[in-house]
């Protein structure tokens, strides 16, 4: 990996925020006008409200003077297997690229990130602004889980639910645990906003410091409620899950009811605002280090369907004719010459391009498969995938036309590999787009999770995640495996990486706790082969 020179982030430190002095702490009881958020309170925020942007920038690792953190945290880990990008720097056989994933270096960044930037700054709103903010801890507290879950989901157990009382050596807690304690937190949260929003009517006390959605409380509300939708789904295959007597069910019909994202104006995007800029670290991955492509996965199926957010999504190539200059890579090629990777489809993805956590096309396709299983989710199955797919084409400004209708022509196609890069193949799959009220169940799971994950990009880690949890879209298979960490070459629908090993650091500093850990709750293996524990869906080949 490549350093980049300078890249000026202006964000105030946690050191300065914590030498300005606390006031008043009785500003609810003033009469006051509600819209309005009284100038005592606006100084009293001053004390925690330079740690909300510091969360805000790692959710997704973004807060690095460079892109080393977001290549290693989300590059090289989700991105890449979900099939959106494929990484072409000439790192031999060592690497992630070839599931070489024991290597210091490419697994350490996510989890150093959330218990050394993301959770130190919660802990200091929790001491410093629980009692006397409360509407402003729930923030924090959506914040943390919109981080956390996306470590664990990583990683599996993590020492989590004892942070900051245990120093180093903090005990693991279990994926199930952590997850529970989500939901928890969620609710609790939800239910502050709710109070405060009633009260309150269009008061924004957080608009200084908020970079997703400027202090807008009633769309952190309807983020809460869809995050805690994508996080009851994400444990719809573990049997028997309840938290406080509420199931997986329960909890997500709960978070529809409350009232979730719905339209693209709600999404959730970090981007600059308030003198702090946010640079898209993905810009420096695919253009300063040249080490990133599209993907073959994505090139396949949206080539297939002709699907006009590929230009949005991609930047055309140096091969092909004009009507087909899009080209990708295939995932486990052992690039030692980059001359001609570097001549495919690029991200479009630049500086000034908002970090996306969460859409509105995410959430309906998340509703359509709760209806699909039986659940309420406020419309039915059909409506839900094809107001998915509309809010997607309505998010990135194309045309729909006939894609909604688009039938049996309409399906993934051969990968090619262009000349002077290798990987051909067959596709993998052959899904259409079109609604089939006559299908099955699976056919009918496999068409929504495709087109969520369309939808979902550039996410790549959460795309993964849902790869991982349903077994769809089907990949294509890398071209080589050379594992260190016991990883079968996937089918497309099953095996391939289904966690990232623990870092070196752990075993160095905390090694008793994290052996104990592997030993309760990953059978004994600290391996990529292992599943985390909510993926528990039986993938077959059919």
């Amino acid at each position: 990996m490549k350093r980049l020179g300078k890249i000026r982030h202006i964000v105030c430190t946690l050191g300065v925020a914590m030498l300005i002095a606390s006031c008043t702490d009785n500003y609810k009881e003033w009469n006051t006008n509600p819209t309005e958020v009284p100038e005592e309170m606006l100084v009293g925020l001053m004390k925690i409200g330079n740690f909300f942007p510091a969360m805000q920038m790692d959710v997704i690792p973004t807060s690095d003077v460079d892109a080393n953190q977001f290549q290693r945290a989300q590059n090289l880990c989700g991105d890449m297997h979900s099939g959106y990008m494929t990484p072409i720097g000439t790192w031999g056989t060592s690497s992630a690229v070839h599931y070489n994933l024991r290597y210091d270096k490419w697994n350490d960044v996510a989890f150093k990130v959330a218990f050394t930037n993301v959770m130190p700054a919660w802990k200091q709103i929790r001491d410093n602004g629980k009692e006397e903010f409360p509407e402003a801890y729930a923030v924090a507290q959506i914040l943390k889980v919109a981080a956390i879950h996306r470590v664990t989901d990583i990683y599996g157990p993590l020492p989590y639910l004892q942070f900051g009382h245990g120093g180093l050596e903090t005990p693991y807690d279990s994926q199930e645990d952590i997850y529970k304690s989500f939901f928890i937190d969620l609710d609790e949260a939800i239910a502050e906003l709710q109070n405060y929003i009633a009260i309150h009517p269009g008061s924004k006390p957080l608009n200084k410091y908020d970079l997703v959605y400027g202090g807008d409380f009633t769309k952190w509300l309807k983020f809460a409620n869809s995050l805690k939708l994508r996080l009851a789904m994400r444990t719809y295959y573990v049997a028997g899950f309840e938290v406080n007597g509420k199931t997986s069910q329960k909890l997500a019909e709960e978070a529809v009811k409350d009232g979730v994202i719905t339209e693209n104006a709600e999404n959730a995007l970090l981007q600059s605002g308030n003198g702090i800029s946010v640079f898209h670290p993905l810009k420096i991955c695919w253009d300063n280090y040249s080490d990133v492509r599209m993907g073959a996965d994505i090139e396949s199926i949206m080539k297939g369907y002709s699907d006009p957010r590929l230009s949005k999504y991609f930047q055309e190539s140096e091969y092909g004719e004009a009507s087909d200059k899009f080209h990708g890579a295939r995932l486990g090629v052992n690039v030692t010459d980059k001359k001609n990777y570097v001549k495919l489809s690029s991200p479009n993805v630049f500086a000034e391009t908002p970090i996306q956590w969460m859409c509105a096309a995410e959430i309906y396709f998340l509703r359509a498969e709760g209806k699909l299983h039986g659940w309420n989710m406020g419309g039915e199955v059909e409506e839900l995938y094809k107001t998915g797919i509309t809010k997607s084409f309505e998010q990135w400004g194309v045309a729909l036309g006939d894609y909604l209708t688009r039938g049996d022509t309409y399906k993934p196609v051969r990968f090619a590999a262009p000349s002077g890069t290798v990987g051909s193949v067959a596709a993998v799959s052959t899904i259409t787009i079109a609604w089939n009220e006559n299908d099955v169940e699976a056919k009918k799971l496999e068409r929504i999770i495709t087109q969520k994950y369309l939808a979902l990009f550039p996410d790549g880690q959460e795309a993964w995640s849902e790869w991982r949890r349903t077994g769809y879209p089907r990949q294509i298979p890398p071209v080589n495996n050379f594992t260190n960490s016991d990883v079968k070459k996937s089918d497309g629908h099953k095996d391939g990486v289904r966690r990232i090993p623990y870092p070196r650091d752990e075993y160095e500093h905390n090694g008793e706790n994290l052996q104990k850990a592997i030993q309760q709750y990953l059978g004994g293996m600290d391996k990529a082969s292992v599943n985390v524990w909510w993926d528990k869906k039986e993938k077959s080949n059919s």
